[in-house]
């Protein structure tokens, strides 16, 4: 050995040089990366919200990056934590070890830190072309928020008095505060967005008057059409269709309802009538009867669940055959009702065996449909946006937002002259509980949800995506992960490419990949 080499040793050995000059990742064949995988969550999520990402934000308490992780996808988290029906926590791999994780607790502590935290823009804004959003349910106002978040002039057209649409018109209070929503609208304003109330189209305004003053025109109108069943009696004094009797209640109307109220169907606006009805003074009793059993209900279950224990009377299995009402006053005074059951050819109805149901009123819940006469008038040379329940039919309002959102990406995309946005898809299988490593994580603890939104979003387990556990730091023998920016970043100019950080990672959020 040459005395320049030993010199070299030895300057390396005693480390005279800076370690900085000292990298050893030349050696490796190859290289751990970080790899998100998909969680069950995100699987879940009719949003397809970022959720491990905003659950590792909230749990630093890094409050304006949640949000801005939350808004990519849902510019409404304090609503949707209300009315959401979270099939987001039905697969959590979290419930496996202890309970699973409180979902929307978390989501509207981000809406309620942003109404608390919310600044307007400073300065001038560049606006855009004008574009008008026919309906403001959830979808119109989610497109409108995203629009307007370009620098779009937006209108939203409303054919009710009131803003919301289904939030405030078919969802009760009790599962919606209306004080939310009304702080969703104010920052809406705030952002630049006009609304117009008491304006339907195809009454008050056609389709070729909003084409000439809007470059663009998105109809979110929805499905607020009764689905007509024929049954004998339907029009008769006492008989409501579910949404308008939702509708009177949340307008502080008093529909004339006379004890005992019979509710028919089985959806979640049969449940929310339902429970509506026995709020009510003078209501002692009321009977929700679906035609079909209770695991065929498509109302979700924790509120059927609440509905029972609020004393609403659950009758399986009926079909309805009349409603029939008193001679003298017309009122309705019972409903006749043949017995059901399903098989696989479908709804089989025995109309030899009957039961008969006193009531002094009839909620309709049959389900409803959009109202396609909002086409009318439309040239064949007039290109517009439609989506939420107009398009896809009677949907959940995380559904109808995330219509909404699509549709904001593909007007600006068109406007922009560029190509509209890939929808992602789900192809791959999500993280398995299986899979999941915690072995190596001897700071996990057995526990069940925690009543502040920090402690519970450490409970995440941030399957498929690195949650900063710090395991990959603990274990790697070459020094080469480093903290940084928040979050445990590999240095590849010390990493050896043993793979043992990949092995040992919790959430499986790390792949070895070849090469440099």
């Amino acid at each position: 050995m040459s005395d320049k080499t030993e010199q070299a040793v030895y300057e390396y050995a005693c480390g005279t040089e800076p370690s900085s000059l000292n990298k050893t990742g030349g050696w490796r064949l190859a290289a751990p990366e970080k790899a998100k995988r998909l969680s069950p969550c995100c699987k879940d999520c009719l949003l397809h919200s970022e959720v491990p990402d905003w659950m590792e934000a909230v749990k630093g308490g890094r409050w304006e990056e949640a949000w801005q992780i939350m808004s990519r996808t849902n510019p409404f988290p304090a609503l949707t934590g209300h009315v959401c029906f979270s099939p987001c926590i039905e697969n959590c791999n979290r419930g496996r070890l202890d309970q699973e994780l409180d979902i929307p607790t978390i989501e509207r502590a981000i809406g309620e830190w942003r109404f608390e935290n919310y600044q307007p823009r400073k300065g001038p804004r560049k606006i855009k072309d004008p574009v008008a959003v026919v309906g403001s349910g959830p979808a119109g106002l989610s497109c409108a928020f995203y629009l307007a978040a370009e620098g779009y002039k937006v209108t939203v057209f409303e054919r009710s008095p009131i803003i919301g649409g289904m939030l405030a018109l078919g969802i009760p209070e009790y599962r919606l505060p209306r004080d939310i929503l009304t702080k969703e609208l104010a920052i809406l304003e705030e952002e630049g967005v006009s609304f117009v109330t008491s304006r339907a189209l195809g009454k008050d305004m056609q389709l070729p008057e909003l084409a000439s003053e809007f470059r663009e025109i998105f109809l979110a109108t929805g499905a607020w059409l009764p689905r007509e069943e024929n049954i004998p009696g339907a029009d008769k004094k006492g008989v409501y269709h579910a949404l308008d009797f939702l509708s009177m209640i949340n307008t502080r109307e008093h529909p004339e309802i006379e004890d005992p109220v019979v509710v028919i169907g089985g959806g979640n606006a049969a449940v929310d009538s339902a429970r509506c009805a026995l709020r009510l003074n003078g209501v002692n009793h009321v009977s929700l009867v679906y035609r079909r059993s209770r695991a065929e209900m498509p109302a979700h279950p924790p509120e059927v669940e609440a509905a029972e224990l609020e004393g609403v009377e659950l009758i399986f299995n009926a079909n309805p055959a009349e409603i029939k009402a008193e001679a003298a006053s017309g009122q309705v005074e019972s409903v006749t009702f043949n017995y059901s059951k399903t098989n696989r050819e479908g709804l089989i109805v025995d109309k030899s065996s009957t039961f008969k149901k006193d009531c002094g009123s009839v909620i309709l819940a049959l389900g409803q449909e959009p109202d396609y006469s909002v086409f009318n008038n439309l040239d064949r040379e007039m290109a517009i946006f439609a989506g939420g329940d107009l398009v896809s039919g009677p949907a959940t309002v995380p559904e109808a937002i995330r219509g909404g959102r699509l549709e904001a990406m593909n007007i600006a995309a068109k406007m922009e002259g560029r190509s509209g946005p890939e929808v992602p898809g789900f192809s791959e299988q999500p993280v398995g509980f299986e899979e999941l490593n915690l072995l190596a994580r001897p700071d996990l603890e057995l526990q069940d949800r925690q009543k502040e939104p920090g402690p519970e979003a450490g409970r995440c387990l941030g399957c498929g995506t690195c949650n900063s556990c710090g395991v990959c730091y603990l274990f790697c023998p070459d020094v080469a992960v480093d903290w940084l920016n928040n979050s445990y970043e590999l240095n590849l100019d010390y990493c050896k490419g043993c793979g043992i950080c990949v092995v040992e990672c919790p959430a499986r959020a790390l792949a070895l990949e070849g090469g440099y």
